[in-house]
């Protein structure tokens, strides 16, 4: 697993950013598209579950289905917990937590499992700059809402 917290915004304001699936995918624009993406729920909620393609970069397709399903949504502890994976990357476990800093911010955490076999290096990289490129753009977002 892998994680690494950023200080964003508002607790309050966080929670409805993650549980919308059109502020979520704008975090990640350049990085990952999703074909099909208008059949995503407009608010996650437990046990939902979506099939879908990537486009990495915006550019390049994936040949397989992807499956995302949200396994745990705890409001009452700020988690989000999905399962997801297809083709070269049979496992890509996410868990969003945030949890209060101060009455003024928050610290919002991405955890990945990954197993991709001999690629999970490559798709750990990958994921690596990913993240690091969401959760900057979460933080442009927190200044936005503050």
């Amino acid at each position: 697993m892998w994680g690494r917290p950023a200080v964003v915004c508002h607790f309050l304001n966080a929670v409805p950013c993650i549980q919308q699936p059109e502020r979520s995918k704008k975090r990640f624009r350049c990085f990952l598209g999703f074909a099909g993406a208008r059949g995503f729920p407009e608010e996650w909620r437990e046990g939902d579950a979506v099939r879908t393609r990537l486009v990495f970069f915006h550019l390049l397709p994936a040949w397989w289905t992807h499956q995302l399903r949200v396994v745990r949504l705890d409001d009452q502890n700020r988690e989000i917990y999905t399962n997801e994976g297809g083709g070269l990357i049979p496992v890509w476990n996410h868990r969003i937590t945030i949890a209060a800093v101060s009455e003024a911010s928050c610290r919002y955490t991405d955890e990945i499992e990954i197993r991709a076999g001999f690629l999970t290096p490559l798709v750990w990289l990958y994921a690596h700059i990913f993240y690091r490129y969401r959760q900057m753009r979460w933080r442009r977002l927190a200044r936005s809402l503050t």
